[in-house]
């Protein structure tokens, strides 16, 4: 019966309608039965929802805000952060999802995530070449299974 359709399984026939294939959403296989709906916010290609075809459900990841829903305080190990700057922690609290954040492939029902907290300083530059910043990379690495929550913490892996 359809009023007893779960809110995942929903949006999973919702998402699967012409709707979200035209030209600000994209689709993407992910291996294992699992897509990502990516959503065009002001020009940048961001990691919406990822879609389960065997349970036939969709898991919103990122909201139209930027923010990570998925991940939690308890999701990102904190300590590795420790003596970046204020501003990058702010991020990482705010569960920002501004800067590129990439979802990969998944193997054996899970999935590493690269969530970039901080831009090189070259994300600000213009393109006659003007406004590089000496900032560094900082990403998060973590994993998600395939409801899109957090099965290894988030951590800053210095290079």
């Amino acid at each position: 019966m359809l009023g007893d359709e779960t809110y995942d399984e929903k949006m999973y026939k919702l998402l699967n309608t012409e709707r979200f294939n035209q030209e600000r959403y994209e689709t993407t296989d992910k291996g294992e039965d699992m897509a990502l709906v990516k959503q065009s916010i002001l020009g940048w290609w961001k990691p919406r929802f990822l879609l389960d075809h065997r349970t036939k459900c969709a898991y919103e990841f990122m909201d139209a805000g930027k923010e990570l829903v998925t991940v939690t305080d308890e999701d990102i190990d904190w300590k590795s952060l420790e003596g970046l700057s204020g501003e990058v922690i702010a991020r990482a609290q705010n569960h920002d999802g501004h800067f590129p954040t990439i979802i990969y492939g998944f193997k054996g029902g899970v999935a590493e995530v690269m969530w970039q907290i901080n831009p090189d300083g070259q994300y600000y530059t213009d393109d006659d070449g003007f406004g590089m910043t000496d900032d560094k990379e900082v990403a998060l690495w973590g994993k998600i299974d395939r409801t899109g929550k957090v099965v290894e913490p988030f951590t800053y892996r210095k290079n």
